[in-house]
């Protein structure tokens, strides 16, 4: 059978016209020099419509917070021959996990196999990075360019992540770094540019860990995807997941929001649904649903205005405290849970192998 490669494109949010009844339209670039959010939905992001849906989510929390001059954009997914699913068993190895071979059936691992042979680096993650990134390290003679000016472009961007989005993201980033060693930048540049691009994603299904860019996670510990980290730290959360109160887990843990139950509707509990006050009219979150999703908001909102501002990112306790978030509080019952989970993993005597 043919394998045909993956792609992906980029729509923007635009006005609602008659050429424009949508109010969306593709692009092929985005300007390095004005503030912009760029949404990357689930695997199931491959229409315009579902990726306009997104959008648009993220375009009414700015317009509810009086921001309306910050475009808006979406990523389209075309896997080709690709499995998501797949591709994201294939990251977490990428990331160190051991995953066992058992849990794939003959015909997974023969997909793997043609989908490392064919792409070794997935077509629509370089791609993305030609629209997203490149721009912003090089100039149009192919040369890098100065390490202040690409902070500047890469400060304007921020990425909103759901689910596959953030594995998408994740690898983008792998592939940016590699790209800017290329172009000449040392490891200390490189990591400072990078640095400067903030991911704020929700239920991710990627590795916590091993960022290169800066990234604040939020989830539900009731979310069965949450389980496709294939690691001990997840699992506890999952298992004990009556028992998790709002909290916060440092950088070390993947700078992650988390609490036992977000959604009033529990087959909600992998979405974002009430990450807007319309929203939450219709799909009600629990009391600690409103804490995780509030400080979600939050992070958003500053990080939009810092980069309006063209500032430095804030710490993450300035990106979420407030409005009913009290950041000290998600921290000190996160030392506890993990103190806890430690404890608990000790007794069952099961190996000390803590990968986020």
């Amino acid at each position: 059978m043919t394998y045909i490669p993956s792609n992906a494109r980029i729509i923007k949010r635009v006005p609602k016209t008659a050429q424009t009844p949508f109010s969306y339209i593709v692009v092929d670039s985005i300007p390095t020099n004005e503030p912009v959010i760029v949404v990357f939905g689930g695997e199931l992001s491959t229409s315009d419509r579902a990726a306009n849906s997104s959008a648009k989510q993220i375009q009414n929390l700015l317009h509810e917070n009086k921001i309306y001059d910050v475009h808006v954009y979406a990523v389209v997914y075309d896997f080709g021959s690709r499995n998501a699913k797949l591709e994201r068993t294939d990251q977490f190895r990428m990331a160190g996990r051991r995953l066992a071979k058992a849990s794939l059936t003959d015909e997974q691992i023969s997909l793997l196999n043609k989908m490392r042979k064919n792409e070794p680096f997935p077509n629509y993650i370089k791609q993305l990075f030609d629209i997203l990134i490149l721009p912003r390290i090089r100039d149009k003679q192919g040369k890098r360019l100065p390490v202040e000016q690409a902070v500047r472009f890469i400060r304007k961007l921020r990425f909103y992540a759901n689910c596959h989005g953030a594995s998408t993201i994740w690898q983008m980033a792998n592939y940016m770094y590699a790209t800017l060693i290329s172009l000449g930048y040392n490891k200390e540049e490189a990591n400072k540019i990078q640095s400067e691009a903030l991911v704020i994603q929700h239920s991710p299904t990627a590795p916590l860990t091993k960022q290169k860019f800066t990234t604040l996670s939020f989830a539900s510990a009731e979310d069965t995807m949450m389980q496709d980290h294939s690691n001990l730290f997840t699992n506890w959360l999952h298992e004990n997941s009556a028992d998790i109160v709002p909290s916060f887990f440092g950088e070390e843990l993947g700078n992650l929001f988390i609490a036992g139950h977000l959604q009033e509707q529990p087959f909600k509990e992998h979405l974002n649904s009430g990450l807007t006050e319309s929203e939450r009219k219709i799909s009600p979150l629990t009391s600690d649903g409103k804490v995780i999703l509030n400080a979600e908001r939050n992070a958003i909102i500053r990080a939009v205005k810092k980069s309006q501002q063209d500032q430095a990112i804030n710490s993450v306790k300035e990106l979420t405290d407030g409005d009913s978030v009290d950041f000290d509080e998600l921290k000190e019952n996160g030392e506890r849970l993990y103190k806890i989970m430690l404890r608990d993993l000790r007794q069952q005597n099961l190996k000390h192998d803590y990968q986020k």
